[in-house]
């Protein structure tokens, strides 16, 4: 089948697709060309569009889609430059094309375009935040702003508590009284992360003071609580990121620890479920995927400090 047949408009391949399309042996060349682009150029596969003559071509760039060059799928090739790879003998050419096309300026060029880039963000930010000053000010103008948007989160838990933790238990004289307030503590901010996470979807924010549930009618506007707090959805939800309340792609994780911890009936199920959480963050922190890492949402210090003490842990197991 057809390159475009394959892979018309409305289905936009992953990469794992356009390289198993690809015959063996170009595979194989494609392989060596996309290296080539990220190790010599620091230049990925990133920027996917549609052609209507050739189906989907990829661009490789770095940031703010600075691109070097394209590449065009054929369905026994790949082109790039003008130059159809099918062999080693076309492939050498082709990189000789890329290496005269990045030694034309590429680098020049993406310092110039960076520049100009970061520099109409960081201005378009000024903007932003000048705009944001005034719509709060003429929004808590009559209202008590010690008591405006006040957010408590859920405490992380200590790396130093934890360590003693497993310490106590590797000497068999388990500590349970820091089992029961380790275990509490990640319980309460994993059920915070999952009630507050949903809200969220569904445009609700909770008042941390008094647990009353408010729909947002808007993202600024304001929102007065019974009690006599007030918040906006946007920093209410603002606040919950930049505190690293747990989601994204582990909240199945921190929901099958909020359900199974008040199920726990003695101190060794409670360890083995906290353990069980600990292994998925050092799981997260040594993978090095792309994003924050589980650690971060549940102990406290950098992703270096937590990944030292994970590596610790898991070698004195």
């Amino acid at each position: 089948m057809k390159w475009i047949e394959k892979f018309p408009r409305n289905i936009k391949p992953t990469y794992e697709e356009l390289v198993w399309f690809l015959p063996e042996r170009i595979r194989e060349l494609f392989l060596v060309f996309d290296n080539e682009m990220m190790y010599k150029y620091n230049v990925y596969n990133n920027y996917p569009r549609f052609d209507k003559s050739s189906g989907w071509t990829y661009g490789y760039c770095r940031n703010y889609r600075i691109e070097l060059l394209s590449v065009t799928i054929g369905d026994d090739s790949f082109n790039v430059l003008g130059v159809t790879v099918k062999d080693d003998e076309s492939l050498n050419a082709m990189l000789e094309k890329c290496k005269t096309k990045y030694e034309e300026g590429y680098e020049e060029r993406y310092a110039l375009l960076t520049a100009a880039k970061k520099a109409n963000q960081i201005e378009r930010t000024k903007f932003r935040l000048d705009r944001e000053k005034k719509g709060l000010a003429e929004l808590t103008e009559n209202i008590d702003t010690s008591k405006f948007n006040k957010i408590k989160w859920s405490e992380k838990v200590s790396r130093n508590k934890l360590v003693k933790l497993y310490h106590s238990e590797a000497k068999g004289l388990l500590d349970e009284d820091l089992l029961d307030e380790i275990g509490y503590t990640f319980y309460t901010r994993c059920k915070q992360a999952r009630d507050t996470r949903e809200g969220l979807e569904r445009g609700e924010i909770i008042c941390h003071y008094c647990g009353t549930v408010h729909k947002a009618v808007s993202y600024t506007a304001l929102i007065a609580c019974p009690c006599g707090y007030y918040y906006t959805y946007r920093e209410y939800r603002r606040s919950c990121n930049s505190n690293n309340i747990p989601g994204g792609r582990a909240t199945e994780i921190f929901n099958a620890f909020t359900s199974k911890w008040l199920l726990c009936k003695s101190a060794s199920e409670r360890m083995l479920l906290i353990d069980g959480l600990v292994h998925e963050c050092h799981v997260s922190a040594m993978t090095g995927v792309k994003g924050r890492s589980v650690c971060m949402n549940l102990m406290d210090g950098t992703l270096s400090q937590i990944k030292d003490m994970l590596e610790m842990l898991a070698g004195n197991k």
